[in-house]
């Protein structure tokens, strides 16, 4: 029961009385007026009067101090009624609410011990009585610290989060609790009693509702691509038809989707469409795509070359259409990742599983030829052309950005004012090729740096990345936000990030040996083939021996046929070489890193490099020169060099054809080729990232290791 709030009258009578006292004075004034006041030395009022004038107007007084108290006490007695009335039906109000309305709330202290239960949450916890001294941490998982958090700001309080780019994320969990296998959800509000505070706390069961949103959840519909990766090309080398292999997958594809409860159409040869639920996908999310392993047993000719498939999945909220779309970008993304994987798009991110074989490229010189048509035809209609490279440009971007500078300026016909390449001009590694362009009237005036390309934006600019698909990676990333027209050309495995802007133009080959080979193939196979200069040829060779590392990793058959195409158009191997020529101190590094060589579970070679001061593009360099040597040694299957700078340490990865080390170093924030690959990992000790590194090892080598691949 609620108590009386206790009676206000001795306050209330203040008011009557003063009005009293107030008329009685009046009164008083006037019979001393009447006394003393006279007219010709006689009293106007004669002493024997004055008695009766003052019983006069006492009788007055009282009739007036009456007539108000009663009037007051009239209205007191009304409001002290409709007070009493209030009461009792809060009162019944509040018992009704307690005990009959279904409603489960708490009353809780700020102790986090519950006071009072309702009616409906005592029957949910099966208490004997709605009033408890119990904490809430008995029946309720949120903690009270959240609680007060929501009553004192009246909604629930964010956790968020910021990406490296200062967008927020929301972090924020509901608060939501199990109580005998119903969910609830948790309203708070604060309120105040005898100079307390308490919190009350609505428990709204939202089971059914969780229950509808799952099966809407489970039942909406994905949509995927699949394609079977470079069968033609495998069955070059093996000499066989390879139609059965490709029956034998259509058959396991069918399998799986039916197992899915979806439906598979081919919508192309070797090109496949397929529909299912997501619930479904999340099962395969689960088993981490199990059909990719289901598809590598299927082998050509002597067992030796596994078949792959690659897969784009969207998993987005729209229409079918805008799910087609993005599933037909996130194939986009596994293929030029390297295929032999499913990308799965939320609208949020692209998430990639599988990896595991370094699939084979077979001969793409339909492909260049028709990348070379289309990039000259955006040449000639760009209002200007802006070419850029990565941050830290090596040989191999400026070698190719010069290359494209050169198709460019034939494509233009030698319209050279609205052509321009943005690089870092103070890097020595530029330094060391405009020394062999300079003489070139051309190239003068051709480079320029990030602040000065955003000047040249314009609305039909035409911005050509080179040897670089992440964004962030890029030279100037301010240039993306800025251009709408953009073509990508690159040799690393496209990176998990959705872009901003549609490319006009997206040629990725990730098992091409640099950028400068795309760039060869383009140019030979374009009507400009003869018009590279011998310069320039050097400096696309330069590029190619350092990410071939002098021929010895990567090189394909197209490799050398790029080389011979710069041979013939009079690149020169001893000035390439000149290079590469390193320093004493360099020497002396090297030796350093090498005596901590350690080996891990047998295949894995480890190394590792500690500073006392900033590291710079020279402790790079040779902590990447330090993975590739360990790899020489005798049964190396992959190689990490770490390198420690100030609570940053860098990783980089080199490997054979069994172990992908893209896929590992992107487990830690990194990427990159199949065979080599790097990662950064920031605000950690060389110990922490080490442990980490090998924890990873350890997932890879345990779930991930041991497919024969080609």
């Amino acid at each position: 029961m609620i108590k009386k709030k206790p009676s206000s009258f001795r306050t209330d009578l203040r008011s009557p009385l003063i009005a009293g006292a107030v008329i009685g004075a009046v009164l008083l004034a006037l019979l001393a007026v009447l006394a003393f006041l006279s007219e010709g030395g006689d009293p106007i009022v004669p002493p024997e009067h004055l008695p009766f004038y003052a019983l006069a107007l006492l009788a007055v007084h009282l009739l007036t101090v009456g007539l108000i108290l009663g009037a007051y006490l009239a209205r007191y007695r009304r409001i002290s009624e409709a007070n009493d009335a209030a009461d009792l039906m809060t009162t019944e109000i509040s018992d009704m609410f307690r005990y009959v309305v279904d409603i489960p709330y708490a009353i809780i202290g700020g102790d986090g011990m519950v006071k009072i239960v309702s009616g409906a949450l005592q029957t949910i916890l099966q208490f004997r009585s709605p009033i408890c001294n119990v904490p809430l941490s008995d029946f309720c998982s949120v903690p009270m610290s959240e609680i007060i958090g929501y009553a004192q700001a009246g909604e629930q309080v964010k956790n968020l989060s910021y990406n490296e780019d200062g967008v927020p994320i929301d972090n924020t969990q509901p608060m939501t609790t199990e109580i005998e296998g119903r969910k609830y959800d948790l309203r708070c509000y604060i309120m105040r009693s005898r100079g307390k505070d308490y919190y009350f706390v609505v428990f709204d069961d939202v089971t059914d509702m969780m229950a509808l949103k799952k099966k809407k959840y489970d039942e909406e519909p994905v949509v995927a691509y699949i394609v079977i990766d470079s069968l033609q090309e495998l069955a070059q080398y093996v000499r066989v038809s390879y139609r059965t292999a490709v029956s034998e997958i259509e058959t396991i594809l069918k399998e799986w989707v039916a197992g899915l409860g979806g439906m598979i159409r081919e919508y192309e040869r070797e090109k496949y469409l397929t529909v299912f639920n997501r619930a479904a996908l999340d099962d395969c999310i689960a088993n981490k795509f199990r059909i990719l392993e289901t598809v590598r047993n299927v082998k050509l000719g002597d067992n030796s070359y596994p078949v792959t498939i690659s897969m784009g999945v969207g998993a987005i909220d729209g229409s079918f259409e805008d799910k087609e779309r993005a599933a037909s970008d996130a194939l986009d993304i596994a293929l030029q990742k390297g295929g032999d994987q499913v990308a799965v798009n939320d609208g949020k991110s692209v998430t990639p599983y599988g990896g595991r074989v370094n699939t084979m490229y077979g001969s793409t010189t339909i492909t260049s030829r028709v990348n070379s048509q289309h990039l000259c035809q955006l040449m000639r209609e760009a209002g200007n052309v802006l070419i850029m490279g990565h941050r830290a440009p090596d040989y191999d971007s400026i070698g190719s950005c010069v290359g494209l500078a050169r198709l460019a300026i034939c494509a233009r016909e030698g319209d050279i004012s609205h052509i321009r390449v943005v690089v870092d001009r103070n890097h020595q590694n530029f330094r060391n090729c405009y020394d062999l362009l300079a003489h070139l009237p051309e190239y003068r005036s051709m480079f320029i740096s990030g602040e000065t390309a955003l000047d040249a934006v314009r609305s039909d600019t035409l911005l050509i990345m080179s040897d670089v698909s992440n964004v962030f990676n890029t030279e100037c990333p301010k240039l993306l936000k800025c251009v709408q027209n953009v073509v990508i050309i690159d040799h690393h495995r496209r990176p998990d990030q959705m872009y901003e802007f549609k490319p006009l133009m997206t040629y990725i080959r990730p098992g091409v040996a640099a950028a400068s080979e795309l760039v060869s193939e383009m140019l030979e196979l374009s009507p400009y083939h003869d018009a590279l200069l011998k310069e320039e040829a050097t400096l696309m060779l330069t590029g190619l021996m350092l990410d071939t590392k002098n021929f010895t990793q990567g090189a394909e058959m197209q490799t050398f046929a790029a080389v011979h195409y710069l041979y013939e158009r009079g690149a020169h191997t001893n000035v390439a070489r000149s290079f590469f020529t390193e320093s004493m101190t360099s020497l002396f590094t090297a030796c350093d890193i090498d005596s901590r060589t350690r080996t891990y579970r047998d295949k894995i070679a480890l190394t590792w490099q500690s500073l006392d001061h900033p590291a710079t593009e020279e402790d790079t360099v040779a902590i990447a020169k330090a993975a590739d040597k360990l790899m020489t040694i005798n049964g190396i299957e992959a190689s990490f060099a770490l390198l420690h700078a100030e609570n940053t340490v860098t990783i980089s990865a080199r490997s054979h054809d069994k172990i992908n080390v893209q896929l590992i170093m992107q487990r830690l924030g990194g990427g990159g080729h199949y065979d080599m690959a790097g990662a950064k990992l920031t605000h950690t000790s060389l110990e922490a990232a080490s442990q980490q590194l090998k924890s990873v090892i350890d997932d890879y080598l345990d779930h991930e290791y041991g497919v024969k691949e080609k």
